[in-house]
């Protein structure tokens, strides 16, 4: 008996971040309040409580408690998939790249971490975004062939 209220009781802070395809920020206005609905509702669905959120322009983080039995890749995965669904629906705009969200996301879990912490990691393992647009010659690095070039009959150039 004290086992089965021992599992019940338990359960394990994770901390999300994940961020849209979009460079541009597109998480404004009345689509970052659906969003937290969104978030809400899916979270009642799988039994997970939200103990904070933060919906920024550019990148979602949540803060979750959740059971043991329920592992942090399968939380992510529902959570994107059930708001990117319902959000390409109601708005027309986001429906202009294959999927709303990346699939990349930062998942740390315990209790002593704050928001900005987790934030601050999320930022620094972003890979740069390249510019929209077609890349300029004078962006492009110029490879030299020649100095790398060896021929085995007549020798290094």
């Amino acid at each position: 008996m004290e086992l089965q209220k021992y599992r019940l009781q338990s359960r394990l802070v994770y901390h999300f971040v994940w961020s849209p395809m979009r460079c541009k920020a597109c998480l404004c206005g009345r689509a970052a309040e659906r969003l937290a609905e969104l978030l809400q509702q899916k979270a009642d669905d799988l039994g997970i409580e939200i103990q904070e959120h933060r919906v920024l322009p550019d990148r979602v983080y949540l803060s979750v408690s959740a059971p043991p039995t329920l592992a942090p890749h399968r939380i992510a995965c529902q959570l994107k998939a059930h708001t990117s669904r319902v959000m390409r629906a109601e708005f027309v705009e986001m429906t202009r790249i294959p999927t709303l969200w990346t699939r990349a996301y930062l998942v740390f879990g315990g209790d002593h971490l704050t928001p900005e912490d987790v934030l601050e990691v999320f930022e620094a393992i972003q890979p740069p975004r390249r510019r929209p647009g077609r890349p300029r010659k004078s962006d492009a690095p110029v490879p030299s062939y020649r100095s790398e070039f060896h021929d085995p009959v007549r020798g290094s150039r």
